[in-house]
């Protein structure tokens, strides 16, 4: 059984390569063209070797393969496996390895070690998720540990203009300027006399981005159209009402029912608004939110309605268990007919734009909505209320 196992599994490896190579030969020109992606070749290494990266455009994941020569296996959140005929595709050409973001999922982490124990290179875009501001999110703690008990080669590589390329909250691309470029190269034996605080800080050091720290003084112009739709599901509080639910954007354009209106331009600022940037802007609403969480009483801190509540199951199915209205008190969200109290969610993520993940009593549920639903204030308020 043991051979046939490795017998399929150098089959499969063989396939995924020959697949690699065909679509990078076919398709590298056309997005050196539309991402404007200026990539530099990586260091060539003998595999296996992790690759880790920060994560701001959609497709990350093909942009990267422009600098490699070998074959990367990317670790993807799990809703990807939910997207029927397209997701057999992905399984059975690249083999992604799946992770259930708002849970903690061992088997990820057995997957990866198995694959480079045979020899398999892996990426992992280290923030596991992407940036709404700007700024690159906070890296777990865990991926130092993970690195280290890999005992294979690190590179890290980083990605710039990815965040006006594709904002995480819009809908339409932006043709601009992106590169790409390994930062370091760390090699198995520097890696095993570095402490895991010590991996853990080189990897936030050689990762770090600040896109509007960037733009200040590269000045680049990302055109498209739609400039500012769905802003609303990153920037959730007004700074002139203070109110929640009443952003809306249309066009270019960014505005409150209060009366605030600001144009979001193709450098990426705003004018018109208290704030010019995305990542100023959500510096004072999550100060502003952390005031509130202080102060919340028994009441709502904000409701939505039109929701859907799903339970994701193991095996990537999943099923539509309530729906109606979502609403966060200082203990509790409360979906449908059904409570989930704050104590006993024991992780929350974001995935796509606005949609919740999260894990409770060991089951793994989604809140989503059709409309331009903001999940992101639920996390940030879950973040400040469980300190």
């Amino acid at each position: 059984m043991a051979v046939e196992t490795m017998s399929n599994m150098i089959k499969d490896y063989k396939r995924h390569v020959n697949t690699y190579r065909f679509f990078k030969a076919l398709l590298s020109p056309f997005f050196r063209w539309l991402f404007r992606i200026h990539s530099q070749p990586a260091p060539e290494l003998k595999s296996p070797y992790i690759v880790l990266a920060n994560h701001n455009a959609d497709l990350d994941a093909v942009i990267i393969h422009l600098s490699f020569k070998d074959l990367l296996y990317f670790v993807t959140s799990e809703h990807v496996f939910r997207a029927g005929f397209a997701s057999w595709l992905l399984k059975i050409f690249f083999a992604p390895i799946s992770r259930l973001k708002g849970g903690t999922d061992l088997s990820t982490v057995k997957e990866v070690v198995r694959r480079l124990k045979n020899g398999m290179n892996v990426c992992i875009f280290a923030e596991g998720n992407r940036s709404f501001n700007g700024l690159t999110c906070p890296i777990p703690l865990s991926t130092g540990k993970l690195v280290k008990a890999s005992g294979v080669p690190l590179i890290t590589y980083k990605f710039e203009g990815g965040y006006f390329t594709t904002p995480r909250w819009a809908y339409t691309m932006r043709q601009g300027r992106m590169r790409g470029y390994a930062v370091n190269v760390y090699s198995a034996e520097q890696l095993k006399i570095m402490s895991v605080d010590e991996v853990n800080a080189v990897i936030a050091a050689d990762l770090f981005e600040d896109a509007y720290a960037r733009q200040a003084t590269e000045k680049v112009r990302f055109k498209g159209d739609r400039l500012a739709e769905g802003l609303e599901t990153a920037l959730f509080l007004c700074p002139e009402c203070e109110r929640f639910n009443t952003l809306h954007s249309r066009g270019n354009e960014f505005f409150c029912d209060c009366g605030l209106r600001a144009v979001y331009d193709e450098y990426g600022y705003l004018s018109g608004a208290p704030y010019s940037t995305i990542t100023e802007w959500d510096v004072w609403q999550n100060g502003k939110l952390a005031q509130i969480a202080s102060n919340l009483g028994g009441e709502a801190a904000f409701a939505d309605t039109g929701v859907m509540l799903v339970r994701v199951h193991a095996d990537h199915k999943s099923e539509i268990i309530d729906s109606g209205a979502v609403a966060m008190y200082r203990d509790r969200i409360v979906c449908g007919n059904l409570t989930f109290f704050i104590n006993d969610i024991s992780d929350m993520a974001i995935y796509g734009r606005a949609n919740i993940t999260f894990t409770y009593d060991d089951r793994h549920y989604e809140i989503i909505s059709d409309a331009r639903f903001c999940g992101r204030k639920y996390l940030e308020l879950y973040s400040q209320l469980k300190g």
